[in-house]
């Protein structure tokens, strides 16, 4: 596979108080999530990957999640206008690092916008329309891009990525209970229940699949398309609402 570069940042102090839904969200360790994290970076590297530390941001909880500040578009990088004002911080201090790889540009009010809501493949961009972002966005991002941008509403959780990830040669895997998946439906599905629903969100590195530990099932079924998986413990992650994607912005 070709060479990637992975921008990733380490849970800082205060990530315990990440924003978050899960009813596990006030038991999050911290210890345990950098033992996590070390091994997300160990295996982006084992994928091929070659990955730069952000800025650890100690009184930013949540900016572990440096898939949601920026977006890659073909030759230039999008700076999220995030809804939360907990986390509007994380943007300047991502785009210091991404301006020494490409242009960045922005976009206006009243747009709000998440990474995570954003699946891109090769022809079209799948933009969720969910709590974090809105059709503004989605509007303005379609004048962005050269790719067709099509809005997916989330109807339950936080983002589109929560609930499906393209992993190449047009495989999703996906939760269909939880996306208006009406437009998704000229991809091959990897179908989730809704006890396995987290394992939706996954990263393809090529050939090589990152997913939460703990679904045999899923994990079969990906093996069984001709893909190798490494499989991560994502526990304290998920109790911040963040998994797989929501670690590493992947500039190929």
């Amino acid at each position: 596979m070709s060479a990637f570069t992975a921008l990733v940042r380490k849970p800082g102090l205060n990530f315990p108080q990440a924003l978050s839904e899960h009813p596990g969200k006030n038991n999050i360790d911290l210890a345990t999530a950098l033992y996590q994290h070390e091994a997300y970076v160990k295996a982006l590297q084992q994928a091929g990957g070659k990955v730069e530390y952000l800025p650890t941001q100690d009184q930013l909880a949540d900016a572990t999640f440096v898939e949601d500040a920026a977006i890659v578009l073909e030759d230039k990088f999008l700076l999220c206008p995030m809804k939360e004002l907990s986390r509007q911080a994380e943007v300047q201090s991502t785009a210091a690092i991404l301006k020494t790889y490409r242009d960045c540009i922005t976009m206006d009010s009243p747009a709000t916008l998440d990474g995570g809501d954003v699946m891109d493949t090769p022809d079209t961009v799948f933009v969720g329309l969910s709590k974090r972002t809105n059709l503004r966005a989605i509007q303005a991002l379609s004048k962005l891009t050269s790719k067709k941008v099509v809005p997916v509403a989330v109807t339950k959780g936080l983002h589109l990525k929560s609930a499906a990830t393209f992993l190449g040669n047009n495989l999703l895997i996906i939760d269909p209970t939880r996306v208006d998946a009406s437009n998704l439906k000229q991809f091959d599905w990897i179908e989730v229940s809704e006890s396995e629903s987290y394992s939706a969100n996954c990263l393809a590195l090529g050939k090589t699949v990152l997913m939460p530990a703990r679904f045999p099932n899923v994990r079969d079924k990906i093996q069984a398309q001709g893909r190798e998986t490494i499989e991560l413990e994502m526990s304290e992650f998920e109790k911040a609402d963040g998994s797989i994607t929501c670690l590493s912005l992947i500039i190929p």
